[in-house]
Protein backbone atom coordinates (compact mmCIF):
# COMPACT_ATOMS: atom_id res chain seq x y z
CA UNK A 1 0.00 0.00 0.00
CA UNK A 2 1.63 3.30 -0.96
CA UNK A 3 0.17 6.60 0.02
CA UNK A 4 0.68 10.17 -1.05
CA UNK A 5 0.18 12.99 1.53
CA UNK A 6 0.95 17.07 1.15
CA UNK A 7 1.94 18.59 4.33
CA UNK A 8 1.41 22.83 4.17
CA UNK A 9 2.62 24.53 6.65
CA UNK A 10 4.66 28.39 6.36
CA UNK A 11 6.96 26.92 9.50
CA UNK A 12 9.54 24.64 8.95
CA UNK A 13 10.06 22.97 11.68
CA UNK A 14 6.37 21.97 11.71
CA UNK A 15 6.85 20.05 8.54
CA UNK A 16 10.26 18.64 9.31
CA UNK A 17 8.00 17.93 12.32
CA UNK A 18 5.21 16.23 10.35
CA UNK A 19 7.67 14.80 7.91
CA UNK A 20 9.15 12.43 10.55
CA UNK A 21 6.32 11.18 12.28
CA UNK A 22 4.76 10.35 8.86
CA UNK A 23 8.03 8.64 8.34
CA UNK A 24 8.09 6.91 11.30
CA UNK A 25 4.45 6.15 10.76
CA UNK A 26 4.93 4.22 7.57
CA UNK A 27 8.08 2.18 9.28
CA UNK A 28 5.80 1.16 11.71
CA UNK A 29 3.13 -0.21 9.10
CA UNK A 30 5.11 -1.23 6.92
CA UNK A 31 4.14 0.53 4.18
CA UNK A 32 5.53 3.59 1.79
CA UNK A 33 4.07 6.79 2.42
CA UNK A 34 5.92 9.84 -0.24
CA UNK A 35 5.14 13.08 1.50
CA UNK A 36 5.27 16.66 -0.60
CA UNK A 37 5.82 20.07 1.55
CA UNK A 38 4.67 23.44 0.48
CA UNK A 39 4.86 27.13 2.32
CA UNK A 40 2.24 28.78 0.84
CA UNK A 41 -1.18 28.37 -0.46
CA UNK A 42 0.33 29.40 -4.15
CA UNK A 43 2.50 26.59 -3.75
CA UNK A 44 0.11 24.19 -2.62
CA UNK A 45 -1.64 24.76 -5.19
CA UNK A 46 0.73 24.41 -7.93
CA UNK A 47 1.51 20.75 -6.17
CA UNK A 48 -2.27 19.99 -6.78
CA UNK A 49 -1.87 20.43 -9.94
CA UNK A 50 0.72 18.52 -10.78
CA UNK A 51 0.30 15.58 -8.86
CA UNK A 52 -2.77 13.53 -7.07
CA UNK A 53 -2.80 13.14 -3.55
CA UNK A 54 -4.07 10.54 -0.75
CA UNK A 55 -4.61 13.48 1.89
CA UNK A 56 -3.09 16.38 3.29
CA UNK A 57 -2.66 18.10 6.39
CA UNK A 58 -3.04 22.49 5.76
CA UNK A 59 -2.06 24.67 8.63
CA UNK A 60 -4.99 27.45 8.30
CA UNK A 61 -3.00 30.53 8.37
CA UNK A 62 -1.00 30.74 5.54
CA UNK A 63 0.94 34.24 4.66
CA UNK A 64 -0.80 34.11 1.25
CA UNK A 65 -4.08 33.07 2.13
CA UNK A 66 -6.15 30.31 4.53
CA UNK A 67 -5.92 26.48 4.16
CA UNK A 68 -9.62 26.82 2.97
CA UNK A 69 -8.82 28.07 -0.68
CA UNK A 70 -6.42 24.97 -0.48
CA UNK A 71 -9.14 22.76 0.27
CA UNK A 72 -11.44 23.78 -1.93
CA UNK A 73 -8.80 23.34 -5.33
CA UNK A 74 -7.77 20.22 -3.71
CA UNK A 75 -11.45 18.71 -3.62
CA UNK A 76 -12.25 20.13 -7.18
CA UNK A 77 -9.33 17.98 -8.50
CA UNK A 78 -10.04 14.92 -6.56
CA UNK A 79 -13.14 14.37 -4.26
CA UNK A 80 -10.78 11.41 -2.78
CA UNK A 81 -8.39 13.35 -1.38
CA UNK A 82 -8.58 12.91 2.53
CA UNK A 83 -7.80 16.30 3.77
CA UNK A 84 -7.19 17.93 7.95
CA UNK A 85 -6.83 20.95 9.12
CA UNK A 86 -4.15 21.87 10.85
CA UNK A 87 -4.47 24.81 13.47
CA UNK A 88 -5.06 26.76 17.07
CA UNK A 89 -8.83 27.35 16.53
CA UNK A 90 -10.40 24.84 15.29
CA UNK A 91 -13.80 26.36 15.83
CA UNK A 92 -12.83 29.41 14.45
CA UNK A 93 -12.69 27.25 11.00
CA UNK A 94 -16.44 25.51 11.76
CA UNK A 95 -17.93 26.82 8.85
CA UNK A 96 -15.71 25.57 6.42
CA UNK A 97 -16.10 21.87 8.21
CA UNK A 98 -17.44 20.42 4.61
CA UNK A 99 -14.20 20.93 3.19
CA UNK A 100 -12.30 18.87 5.89
CA UNK A 101 -12.55 15.55 7.17
CA UNK A 102 -10.58 16.20 10.25
CA UNK A 103 -9.41 19.01 12.54
CA UNK A 104 -5.81 18.23 13.80
CA UNK A 105 -5.27 20.74 16.85
CA UNK A 106 -2.12 22.29 17.59
CA UNK A 107 0.68 21.83 19.51
CA UNK A 108 -0.15 17.92 18.72
CA UNK A 109 1.97 14.78 19.89
CA UNK A 110 3.52 12.65 17.60
CA UNK A 111 1.48 9.74 19.06
CA UNK A 112 -1.62 12.04 18.13
CA UNK A 113 -0.76 12.79 15.34
CA UNK A 114 0.14 9.64 13.89
CA UNK A 115 -3.48 8.16 15.42
CA UNK A 116 -4.98 11.11 13.49
CA UNK A 117 -3.38 10.35 10.43
CA UNK A 118 -4.16 6.85 10.95
CA UNK A 119 -7.65 7.63 10.81
CA UNK A 120 -7.68 10.48 8.23
CA UNK A 121 -5.97 7.22 5.53
CA UNK A 122 -8.28 4.49 6.97
CA UNK A 123 -5.02 2.58 7.88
Amino acid sequence: MNKKILIVDDIEFIVEFEEKVIQTLAKELGIEIEVDSANTVMDANQKISENIYDAMVIDMNLPDGSGVEIAKVALEKNEETRIAALTIYPKKFEEHRAYFDAFFTKPILPTSYKQNLRELLHI
